[in-house]
């Protein structure tokens, strides 16, 4: 890499000058169970000679290069080779169907796909004849080798200048549209967003050389947390998929001090004969986001651990905007707070068309944040990026809130969620929290369908532990006592299956969900047989 360039600095390509800096013989990566590592010194040969080899296969400074797979050890190599190579990463969910998978290739104009031999299939699925050049992270027919890929590059660096507007990653979000649009995150924006990670992680759980734990999708939100953990000298430790039981048992065994998990994980983690474990272990910073954790969850869980902390961002402004610390976290009544902004970022309220200067405590309006991790551009999404982007740097997040007296932000919907029924305005989330607050209530989905009588009304989609006969009358007579009448769904649909998810043990498809209850009310005879409706009844 050329080092003529003084801009470097303000690219992510500097923090991974100064993560191979580090003694070469610490260990950067490593699978979980004992599996492969790579030292300091064997990740900056590797990634020098992927980059390499990506360079003499001709992709130039700017080109596209997918990642669609599980975790890997691979996954941290490919970082840095794209890094020096100048490319630009597209993490993918390895759970799109091929039409989503050729949406999101196409509309990034991707070169170059790397994926697993689970998800190589789906590829070949998309392009029969042409498409990007693949590689695969094993063996496939017609694909090159990872492995070897990385052997065919030479061992020195690369000279690629890389500037802070270029692009770092190109990451799909469908949102509640269904249709992925592509969230572009300059150098500039990113590197703001890994120092923000690392300054939430390095104070929520301080050690002076971290193990994190990656076992949320890397292709999501706990990618943001590979560059932290190496800048503040520690390792990674990757597992492959999540598994409650297997998750605690590597917390515990692994000595993890770091890591970062979805409030669907900590759900599936609440209710394992495991947990218990985590009282006796050195995990240091639990760091929730994603979306609002169910207090049933926060509460067994917290029960063995004072390692967790709430930080709450974007994919269109990563990655941890706000924390709500592990002293706060202490305090039950602070948990439907997300906490308060992290250096470098800013929030206000957006209302009347405007930006307010000093928002006053407890009036709500829409979230507006101002930092340097502001999405370049949505591809598919441009009209979109234009009406959000405001003036002096302001992005509309669509989210509801309002911030308290200490300055700690709350979150009580979407914008774009708000339920109108009879002219008067219902959030989801309240509804679902009370849905939740049920102890045989796992998750709850609660959206808005059309109403004849009142325009719109809500419309819950519940998975519960187990369905019997009188579930439903339970449910009801729950929400009397939580709910006035106007807030309570008219439709209630309840299953012992999981909801459908946006990428494996992430995000709620609330898209998908809402497409689903609309599909039910409207039509009867759609809903499958292992979901259950109740018709409300009562006051």
């Amino acid at each position: 890499m050329s080092s003529a360039n003084p801009a470097v600095a303000q690219t992510v390509v500097q923090l991974v000058r100064q993560v191979e800096r580090r003694p070469l013989a610490q260990v950067a990566v490593e699978e979980s169970g004992g599996g492969r590592a790579l030292t300091i010194g064997q990740l900056a040969e590797s990634s020098n000679r992927l980059a390499n080899a990506f360079v003499g296969m001709g992709l130039a400074r700017g080109a596209r290069v997918a990642y669609v797979a599980q975790n890997h050890l691979e996954y941290v190599v490919l970082e840095f080779a794209l890094l020096k190579a100048g490319l630009v990463k597209v993490p993918l969910n390895p759970r799109f169907t091929p039409h989503e998978l050729r949406r999101c290739l196409e509309l990034a104009e991707v070169r170059l796909v790397v994926a697993d031999e689970a998800s190589a299939a789906a590829v070949d699925e998309v392009f029969d004849d042409g498409g990007p050049l693949r590689a695969v992270i094993g063996t496939r027919e017609g694909w090159m080798g990872f492995d070897d890929l990385v052997a065919s590059g030479a061992a020195g660096p690369v000279a690629v200048e890389v500037a802070p507007d270029d692009l770092y990653h190109i990451r799909f979000s469908s949102g509640s549209t269904g249709k992925p649009k592509g969230i572009a995150i300059s150098h500039r924006g990113a590197r703001a967003a890994i120092l923000g990670n690392t300054w939430v992680m390095s104070t929520s759980g301080p050690t002076l050389s971290p193990r994190t734990l990656q076992v949320a999708p890397l292709v999501y939100a706990g990618g943001w947390s590979v560059l932290p953990t190496l800048v503040c000298g520690g390792t990674n430790v990757v597992m492959n998929r999540f598994d409650p039981d297997e998750m605690l048992r590597v917390v515990v065994e692994e000595r993890i001090t770091w890591m970062f998990a979805v409030p669907t994980m900590l759900r599936r983690a609440a209710g394992s004969s495991e947990l218990p474990r985590l009282r006796g272990s050195a995990l240091s910073c639990l760091m929730l986001a994603g979306e609002p954790a169910a207090l049933p969850a926060l509460e067994a869980v917290s029960e063995h651990t004072d390692a967790l902390v709430q930080c709450w961002g974007q994919t269109e402004a990563p990655a941890s905007t706000t924390l709500l610390s592990r002293e706060e976290m202490a305090r039950p009544e602070l948990w439907s707070s997300i906490g308060r902004a992290v250096p470098g970022v800013e929030f206000s309220l957006y209302a009347d068309g405007h930006v307010l200067d000093r928002p006053e405590p407890g009036v709500d309006g829409e979230l507006v944040i101002r930092t340097p991790s502001i999405a370049a551009t949505l591809l598919g999404g441009e009209a979109e990026h234009a009406e959000r982007l405001l003036p002096d740097g302001w992005w509309r997040t669509s989210d509801l809130g309002h911030l308290d007296e200490e300055g700690r932000i709350y979150i009580v919907g979407r914008a774009s969620e708000t339920i109108i029924t009879g002219g008067t305005n219902i959030q989801p989330v309240e509804i679902e929290r009370a849905l939740e607050a049920h102890p045989d209530v796992r998750e709850a989905v609660v959206v808005g369908v059309p109403d004849e009588d009142w325009g719109e009304t809500p419309a819950a989609y519940v998975h519960v532990e187990a369905l019997d006969a009188s579930m439903g009358e339970r449910l009801q007579e729950h929400l009397r006592s939580q709910l006035a009448g106007f807030k309570r769904p008219r439709h209630l649909f309840l299953s012992s299956d999981p909801l459908p998810r946006a990428s494996g043990e992430s995000k709620i498809a609330r898209g998908d969900v809402k497409r689903l209850v609309r599909s039910w009310v409207e039509d009867p005879s759609s809903r499958p047989q292992n979901v259950e409706k109740v018709v409300r009844h009562g006051g």
